[in-house]
Order: structure tokens, then sequence, then C-alpha cells
């Protein structure tokens, strides 16, 4: 799947399948309507979610789909290494967002940008 030219954003919706069918429609499914009811109650409770399954059972079209209805301007994607820690999510979530100037040192300046941060984009 190509990646978005906007770091950190939803792809294009043209992208959500990898055959990239013209005209072709969402179809609600019983998976599919899972999912958004998850991903709404993650957003209304300001917390994060993991979708997880087997490859090639739509978990990605299911999110981009939900995500694109639930919450577009508020959506940040954020891809990690094998294994990441607490540092590779802090650097992550700090270019996502978008935020100024060089990620500080230390751990709890770290954290405190970081929650200032989030509390201004939700």
């Amino acid at each position: 799947m190509p990646t978005s030219p906007r770091r950190g954003r939803l792809p294009a919706e043209r992208e959500d399948h990898f055959m990239r069918l013209p005209g072709a429609q969402v179809v609600s499914t019983r998976a599919l309507l899972t999912a958004r009811e998850n991903i709404r109650a993650a957003i209304d409770a300001k917390a994060m979610i993991c979708i997880y399954g087997q490859a090639g059972n739509g978990k990605s079209f299911a999110v981009n789909a939900c995500l694109r209805e639930l919450a577009p301007k508020l959506t940040r994607r954020i891809q990690f290494r094998a294994r990441p820690s607490t540092r590779d999510l802090r650097h992550e979530l700090f270019h996502a967002l978008g935020l100024p100037g060089r990620p500080p040192a230390q751990p709890i300046e770290f954290d405190r940008m970081l929650r200032g941060a989030l509390q201004l984009v939700l």
C-alpha cells in the first residue's frame, strides 16, 4: 500500500483497498460495524485501540474507512518497527503531531510536551 504524502494522516480513500477498484462501495459487514463501534468507543474515551488479525482480512481497510467517517481531522497514523520501545512511541508521536523543534532529551519533559499537544488536538 503506498504511503500517504501527508505524514501521519489517513491515505487517500482510493488507497483503502489494494485493488483500487473505481466506483467500488463499502459494504457494512459485521466485522466493519464492530470495528466502527470499537473505534468510536476508543475515540470517546480518548484512548488507544489495537486492531489485529490475520493478514488479508481487511484490518487496514476497516480502520481507514471508520476513521475517515468518525475522526478524519483527529487521526494521526504512526508505524513502528518490530518491538518498539517507549522512546520509539514518544518520537513517532512527536513527528505525527508535527511538533516544532527537537524532541526533548528527558522522558519526563517529553511526556509533558506530548500530553499538552494531545490535549490541544483532542
